[in-house]
């Protein structure tokens, strides 16, 4: 089983008006990671970007104007894809995990597009798999009681610890996810009589 865990950061929260700032994910394969990779990506001229987003992702405009070019990120993310699956191979693709995954999905895809690749699917299976649902089934009886339903205030809810000053860094995100869909993956087993 192929699995891509996966956070973006945007400019924004409208797709496809905003753009990708950060892209981090993880590569599993039958359980072991294979690779691990975290881009800073500077959006693309025509992307809006949203000073509450630099805000929350606590950077300037002077510093996302440093980050690498997307086209340049866009093959090297692809040619990392391509170690792994065969784009070519209907049966061949990766599970897209995320927390709030279709959040990512959508921005991901327009990513795609904007680098005039418009073949998002030939490396993903669809629907994406969503850590948020899942948990939403667990924390169903106290959920009326919860702040918000973001990453952090689940991952403390269900019993994780959260460094908060790194939450909204996408691999910490990523890495956060991949705990909470294990122990969320460890809840739904039958337990043995």
């Amino acid at each position: 089983m192929k699995l891509l865990f996966i956070d973006v950061e945007t400019t924004g929260i409208p797709v496809p008006n905003c753009g990708l700032i950060q892209l981090a994910g993880a590569i599993e394969i039958d359980a072991v990671v294979q690779a691990q990779f975290d881009y800073r990506i500077r959006p693309f001229p025509d992307d809006e970007i949203s000073d509450e987003a630099l805000q929350v992702n606590g950077i300037s405009r002077q510093e996302l104007a440093g980050y690498e070019d997307p086209e340049c990120v866009f093959a090297e993310f692809t040619a990392l894809l391509a170690q792994y699956v065969d784009r070519y191979d209907r049966s061949d693709k990766f599970l897209l995990i995320g927390f709030n995954s279709q959040f990512d999905a959508d921005h991901i895809r327009s990513w795609f597009h904007k680098n005039h690749d418009p073949y998002f699917g030939s490396w993903f299976f669809h629907p994406p798999l969503d850590v948020m649902n899942m948990a939403a089934v667990f924390l169903r009886a106290t959920r009326h009681a919860m702040e918000n339903f973001k990453l952090p205030t689940v991952a403390r809810a269900l019993g994780f610890v959260v460094e908060e000053e790194k939450t909204h860094d996408a691999l910490y995100d990523v890495h956060l996810t991949q705990d909470l869909f294990r122990h969320l993956l460890q809840k739904d087993q039958p337990k043995e009589s």
